[in-house]
């Protein structure tokens, strides 16, 4: 490496480029090379480069956000849909990363229909990037052209895949990621799907502080390059949560919690044992979400004469509850919308406020006050929201 600490003149950018594109120098070595450079005469003038904005820009009206799937994945963010071994995971963003390049809608329900209807979710037409350093080219391709013909979607859609692209993405590394935002703005892609976060680490130790640095990288390519970023992840093994109610879900994310400080959206794929229907859970939403879980039902056929070869699937809607438990999770989601943009309200309040609200829906019934006030003890209890005051006196409110 060129010894800049005495004196060397340090490469510009591209002639980085050029020696790690001729196996001359590693990404990690233009790294430390950047970082070694001495520092120009400009780069810590603060007052040309950090400009405050003031409540004047705060008080101009502000476009609403912008949905890519209606109600769960706006723009710019940066989220992490993460589940065990065989989870569908991949094969469930894949079916999102075709909906969303076609316009078309996701988790439709199925032609049959069921009694409970599952969530089906509006997109808004974009390019997608898909960037696999998983699974390999010959499996995406397989699987990319399942799912597009799953959902009968014609070739030109805009959606673009790589498979083990070189030079390979290291996201430690601001420069290598500053680069992949000029990449993913010059073509348009609204939607970036990574296969997966630790490969892409540049060896950071996920279960260390450093990976604060990478999730920062990943971050100023959500809002420099106006996208949604989506990174595919594990849980930690041997995870007990979808068995132990005391586990908080999100703890289960593997790596430090920095990670998962770091996003916008969590979302958790559970799948028991090889069943074709998985149940799909935020875990982490830093603002407004409609659904907090829902399901979806993995359909598929192979070609007769190739053993293993997928020639067609997609996903479908489905209900994650029936009964008294669907119930209780429409109740639940009316009192978190009862909330939303309210202060401290009272618990006989909010009580009101649901049944008013469900009864007044067509063909809504009023639920009992008993149930109403059950569950915003449970909501209390499991984190969903914050309560102060005394058992005849409390008062609730979103965290």
């Amino acid at each position: 490496m060129t010894d800049y600490a005495n004196g060397a003149t340090p490469f510009d950018d591209a002639d980085l480029e050029r020696l790690i594109n001729e196996n001359v120098i590693t990404a990690g070595d233009a790294a430390e090379s950047v970082r070694a450079a001495p520092v120009g005469p400009d780069e810590y003038n603060l007052k040309a480069r950090w400009v405050p904005f003031t409540l004047a820009d705060a008080y101009k009206e502000l476009s609403p956000t912008e949905f890519l799937i209606d109600g769960l994945l706006p723009v710019p963010s940066l989220s992490i849909v993460y589940g065990g071994p065989g989870s569908l995971k991949s094969m469930l963003l894949a079916d999102m990363a075709v909906c969303v390049a076609s316009g078309l809608k996701w988790l439709e329900s199925l032609p049959a229909g069921e009694t409970i209807p599952g969530v089906t979710f509006a997109t808004t037409q974009a390019p997608v990037l898909w960037i696999d350093f998983d699974n390999g080219r010959k499996r995406t391709h397989h699987r990319m052209r399942a799912i597009g013909r799953g959902h009968e979607v014609p070739e030109n859609a805009p959606l673009h895949y790589l498979s083990l692209p070189d030079p390979w993405l290291d996201a430690s590394n601001g420069t290598f990621v500053h680069r992949l935002t000029g990449y993913v703005k010059d073509a348009g892609y609204r939607l970036v799907i990574i296969d997966n976060l630790g490969l892409i680490n540049g060896g950071t130790d996920e279960n260390s502080g450093e990976m604060a640095r990478v999730m920062s990288n990943l971050r100023h390519m959500a809002e420099d390059g106006n996208c949604a970023v989506i990174a595919i992840h594990h849980q930690r093994k041997g995870s007990t949560a979808t068995s132990d109610p005391n586990i908080r879900k999100g703890d289960t994310l593997r790596g430090h919690s920095t990670i998962e400080a770091s996003l916008d959206m969590a979302i958790l794929i559970e799948r028991k044992g090889r069943d074709d229907s998985i149940t799909i859970v935020a875990t982490k939403v830093r603002d407004f979400q409609k659904h907090e879980y829902f399901g979806a039902l993995w359909t598929y056929e192979h070609f007769a004469d190739v053993e293993g070869m997928l020639r067609i699937g997609r996903f479908y809607s489905k209900a994650v509850a029936s009964g008294d438990e669907a119930i209780n999770m429409a109740i639940m989601q009316v009192i978190k919308g009862e909330l939303r943009g309210r202060s401290w309200t009272s618990g006989p309040d909010i009580v009101n406020l649901v049944r008013d609200r469900m009864a007044a829906k067509p063909g809504g019934k009023a639920p009992g006050i008993n149930k109403v006030r059950g569950l915003l003890r449970e909501m209390a209890e499991n984190g969903q929201l914050i309560s102060q005051g005394k058992a005849r006196s409390l008062e609730y409110c979103l965290p």
